[in-house]
């Protein structure tokens, strides 16, 4: 009664070579016949290898030059509140203007190698004071850049200059 399905599953097996599927034919079945790996680890010969690139960008574990993804927000947002600080606006003929404090420098910062080539991603917000002096008067205010991002460098960005003293008269 149950003997009988048994030896018609075991029979199936018998007659495949390659996982017991019986539409392998015989003579394809051999070429995925497993093989052992000797100790050096050389591959079979019929195994072809694919060409190992050398990747001058990334991790050393990296190879192939595939996704990886490197932090680098900490030294963006340092590096902005150097840049701001040492910028010199330009003289114009009734005064100057100076960054003189960097309130606020947030976000995030990476570098992407894909595939081989180096992609910068970054999103961060900017918020400083500025003073200088125009028509002889002190003047200061302060700078917000609340969105800049890689998706919108260079042609995008949003500068928010405010001011909390009404220009003179003529402006």
């Amino acid at each position: 009664m149950s003997t009988a399905p048994t030896e018609t599953k075991d029979k199936s097996k018998a007659d495949s070579t390659y996982y017991y599927f019986k539409s392998t034919p015989a003579h394809i079945a051999k070429n995925y016949v497993p093989q052992k790996i000797d100790s050096n680890g050389v591959m079979p010969e019929q195994t072809p290898r694919l060409p190992v690139v050398e990747n001058t960008q990334g991790s050393a574990w990296n190879r192939m030059g595939t996704w990886e993804e490197k932090d680098y927000s900490k030294w963006a947002r340092d590096r902005l509140k150097e840049l701001l600080l040492e910028m010199e606006c330009p003289v114009f003929s009734t005064g100057e203007l100076k960054i003189s404090d960097v309130v606020t420098a947030e976000g995030d910062a990476t570098i992407l190698y894909l595939r081989g080539k180096k992609r910068l991603g970054f999103e961060l917000n900017l918020k400083a004071k500025w003073k200088g002096k125009v028509n002889d008067k002190e003047v200061s205010g302060h700078i917000s850049i609340p969105s800049l991002d890689s998706d919108d460098w260079p042609d995008d960005i949003e500068v928010l200059i405010t001011n909390p003293y009404p220009p003179p008269c003529g402006y």
